[in-house]
């Protein structure tokens, strides 16, 4: 399923973005903004598992044994 949403820009942020669609980077606007959004989320899942990888080498590893504690710890951990 695809949810269309308006988006506002200054125009300097707009007229930059356009120049990757310009020189073929994308193939639109909209395309530019999907892929920038899921680079952002792959950063965000690297980092928890970058900092997961940490807390097992320093003795911090926590073991959620419920979803209702996976819950709890996303719920506390992750804002």
């Amino acid at each position: 399923m695809i949810s269309t949403i308006n988006v506002s820009f200054p125009s300097e942020l707009k007229k930059e973005a356009q120049m990757f669609i310009n020189d073929g980077y994308y193939a639109s606007f909209s395309d530019l903004v999907r892929t920038s959004v899921r680079e952002l989320l792959e950063r965000r899942y690297q980092k928890m598992i970058d900092d997961s990888e940490r807390d097992i080498k320093e003795g911090k590893a926590v073991v959620l044994k419920s979803a209702k504690e996976i819950e709890e710890y996303i719920n506390c951990h992750m804002k």
